[in-house]
């Protein structure tokens, strides 16, 4: 049996209920862990959150009790989850590079206060625990990473093949893991890893219907868990991505025996 999560980042103050409520209509009650931005700024460059385009000061989601409301129901009735998104997600443009929040933070000597104070926040706000935390653009330092284990937190993302980690047994076992899954089945590990200090799994993209079978087949076959990456908005502006997701959990993994799993539940 594959435990099956669904990873959905970038809810914020801008982002309306009835566009989650529309893009999960079809997925019958299957419960979404959702990565919230708690103080969202103009995330709308190439590839990011159109919605936030031309805010130019923080929003807190508290300003959305529309919300803020939904999600408390829906926590409360174990319907969803609650992961931390970053800060503001906020990018810094140098040279003409883009940089993701938990890169260019990386010097910043307030980072695990200032994690600490999100984290409260959202818990604060939509009465719930987070334990578990999603870089924006699914890009960390190690510097940041370590920010986010000294804030009582597991790590979620798009985990690259270079090794990013502090040197301990127990983190070159769990590299090597990932290296060997990646060169004899040419995909991202997707269990989860342990390393010395905290949790790690993988989301894996939405890239086609063929890679999401596969991923699975090795899930299934290797009695792993999956976690599978999303945005609403990009669900909800693009139909055809939409329908590859609901064909894959709907269709395809609830009939094969998944196990619909809130993805804090996978790093316990």
């Amino acid at each position: 049996m594959v435990k099956l999560a669904i990873r959905d980042d970038d809810t914020n103050f801008f982002t309306k209920v009835e566009d989650l409520e529309k893009v999960y209509n079809e997925f019958n009650g299957f419960p979404i862990s959702f990565a919230i931005v708690p103080h969202i700024m103009d995330v709308s460059t190439k590839g990011s959150c159109p919605d936030t385009k031309g805010n130019t000061v923080p929003r807190n989601i508290d300003e959305n009790q529309e919300l803020c409301n939904w999600f408390r129901v829906k926590y409360a009735h174990k319907e969803c989850d609650i992961l931390l998104h970053g800060i503001s997600h906020q990018y810094k443009i140098d040279g003409g590079k883009r940089f993701p929040e938990m890169i260019w933070r990386v010097n910043q000597g307030t980072l695990v206060s200032d994690l600490g104070k999100a984290k409260k926040y959202l818990e604060e706000n939509l009465k719930c625990k987070i334990s578990v935390f999603v870089a924006p653009s699914n890009m960390i330092a190690k510097k940041c990473l370590d920010a986010v284990t000294a804030n009582n937190m597991n790590f979620s993302g798009i985990i690259p093949i270079s090794y990013q980690r502090s040197f301990t047994i127990k983190n070159i076992l769990s590299y090597i893991k990932r290296l060997y899954c990646r060169i004899t089945t040419k995909l991202a590990y997707p269990g989860v890893l342990e390393y010395s200090d905290h949790l790690e799994i993988n989301a894996c993209p939405l890239r086609s219907l063929a890679y999401l079978k596969a991923m699975y087949l090795y899930c299934e076959k290797n009695n792993l868990p999956m976690a599978i990456n999303v945005h609403y908005w990009h669900l909800r502006d693009n139909p055809k991505y939409l329908e590859m997701l609901r064909s894959f959990v709907m269709d395809y993994a609830i009939p094969r025996g998944a196990k619909p799993t809130l993805l804090s539940d996978l790093l316990k």
